[in-house]
């Protein structure tokens, strides 16, 4: 007939049994491992979301159109002389500003060198020979 000591003593032995045999055989349990068929599914599915990724980048690109690439293949000195062209109204406008404010500008240089003498002599300290030199240089 078996007493309940004796049977809780046996429950106790066995559960100390297991525990030591968990401890002794620690070199035999194998980690988990992944399938190389697993590793290699995901390396290509990686090298294919890159692939796509690439592609979409490529079709995003700006494109230029058919008159950006005629002017980027057209040599420097052509297109300089497109800008040349463009400029050049503004150019002779320019120009004929010039020509018609000349005549005030040099009644306005003839006024000054007319002047030049009473100038001269409101300063001090001018001699007649500076005076002489200075008609010469004007």
């Amino acid at each position: 007939m078996s007493t309940m000591p004796d049977d809780v003593n046996d429950k106790i032995n066995s559960g100390r049994q297991t525990l030591s045999m968990s401890r002794d055989e620690p070199d035999e349990m194998e980690p988990r491992r992944v399938p190389p068929a697993v590793i290699a599914a995901g390396v290509g599915a990686a090298i294919v979301g890159l692939g796509l990724l690439g592609w979409l980048l490529y079709r995003s690109r700006r494109r230029r159109t058919l008159m950006q690439q005629l002017q980027a293949s057209l040599p420097d000195r052509v297109r300089d002389l497109r800008e040349l062209q463009a400029s050049l109204p503004d150019r002779v406008r320019d120009l004929r500003e010039l020509q018609a404010s000349l005549p005030d500008r040099v009644r306005d240089l003839h006024e000054l060198q007319a002047s030049l003498p009473d100038r001269v002599r409101e300063l001090r300290g001018v001699g007649d020979d500076l005076l002489e030199r200075l008609r010469k240089a004007v």
